[in-house]
């Protein structure tokens, strides 16, 4: 079996020691490969995200809003999502999913680069999805939770910013990361780990913050409680990303200091996993608008009243008249706000864009129609 050694003998400092069992006890080892768990999982979990971000964009259009800088990292996101997908099903196809006793070392030297970049782009889709959804907060809250907002986006994108650049500059020259036989030197195994760690709890906590972060927010609206545990649970999907990102963080060091490539297997879906629930998270809040629709349609049925006399209702158009309380101090700063900050506000199901505080009027106009059946009529 050939090893991960250089020409004269040595170990590549990137590198665990390599295994070299025996003939017995490589009879002893396992032989599966992981390749297919691998690639089935993660294209997986990228169809899902992308099933929630073409609903959100759809969302979008349906309000007629223009897309804004969440959006814009959400789609980043997901673009880094599938590029390092791809990289990962090329990896495979060089023998990747394999235990180390039975990876074919002479495509070692093409394995590492891609997967060096794989790690980038997991680190940058998962730091971007965060980074969408706090983008979204920051629409929606002022005062301490604003600046709390802006500490989580900022030192997250630090943090995990550091933990996409860490590998590149951790061997000197540069590029013995992809070459193992260049001479030079590398960090010890260990730094990297022990980062990561720390980078992937330090995420979880940012994940739990900004699922919190909008009950604060909510409980001082006027709106139903029933409505603002809906809206609130739809806010707090991020909880579900910083379980994942608490998983991962507890694999890592097994993971990466494992002597077998097999061993890493499962931290990657997981870090695709963490990705793909903070997309799912970011999009939920939007998704709302469908459903409020949908809810909106069944509260027009053909029957009663409109049955026995002949009538049918095609709706369309709804008109609805409320009159509305004294306004509050939420109300006056939101009429202040300028449209992008409107516009986000939406994601609430609110229709406070297009209200005056403390005014009666319209506020929300649906067309439909009557039809008069002139049979039914006789009948009666």
């Amino acid at each position: 079996m050939a090893t991960t050694t250089q020409p004269d003998g040595t170990k590549p400092d990137q590198f665990a020691v390599p295994i070299a069992p025996t003939a017995e006890e490589l009879a002893l080892l396992p032989h599966d490969d992981a390749a297919p768990k691998l690639i089935g999982v993660v294209w997986t979990l990228v169809s899902i995200s992308l099933l929630f971000l073409g609903l959100r964009l759809y969302c979008r259009m349906l309000k007629r809003q223009a897309l804004w800088w969440d959006d814009l990292f959400l789609i980043g996101a997901m673009a880094c999502m599938i590029s390092e997908c791809c990289l990962m099903t090329y990896m495979t196809t060089l023998g990747y999913g394999l235990h180390i006793w039975d990876f074919p070392m002479e495509n070692m030297m093409k394995l590492l680069l891609p997967m060096n970049i794989s790690g980038t782009l997991s680190v940058v889709a998962s730091v971007w999805s965060k980074t969408s959804f706090g983008i979204t907060l920051l629409h929606l809250t002022n005062g301490w939770m604003k600046k709390v907002t802006w500490f989580c986006i900022i030192s997250m994108n630090i943090s995990m910013g550091l933990s996409a650049m860490f590998p590149w500059v951790s061997c000197t020259p540069i590029n013995k990361v992809w070459d193992m036989f260049v001479e030079g030197t590398c960090w010890a195994p260990t730094v990297l780990t022990n980062y990561n760690t720390f980078s992937g709890a330090y995420s979880a906590a940012m994940d739990i913050t900004l699922a919190m972060l909008p009950w604060k927010f909510l409980w001082g609206l006027q709106m139903k409680p029933k409505e603002k545990i809906g809206v609130g649970l739809a806010m707090s999907m991020g909880v579900f990303a910083g379980i994942t990102s608490i998983i991962k963080a507890t694999m890592t060091p097994t993971a990466m200091l494992s002597e077998d490539f097999a061993d890493g297997i499962d931290l990657w879906i997981w870090a695709n996993g963490e990705v793909a629930a903070s997309i799912v998270a970011a999009c939920i809040p939007m998704l709302r608008v469908l459903v409020k629709d949908r809810k909106s349609s069944r509260n027009y049925p053909n029957s009663g009243y409109m049955k026995e006399t002949g009538l049918s209702a095609n709706r369309s158009r709804m008109v609805t008249i409320q009159s509305r309380p004294m306004p509050t101090a939420s109300d006056v700063e939101l009429h202040k706000l300028g449209d992008d900050d409107r516009s986000d506000r939406s994601i609430l199901g609110s229709n406070n864009e297009n209200i005056n505080p403390g005014k009666a009027g319209i506020v929300q106009v649906t067309d439909f129609s009557v039809k008069y059946d002139d049979n039914v009529a006789n009948k009666a």
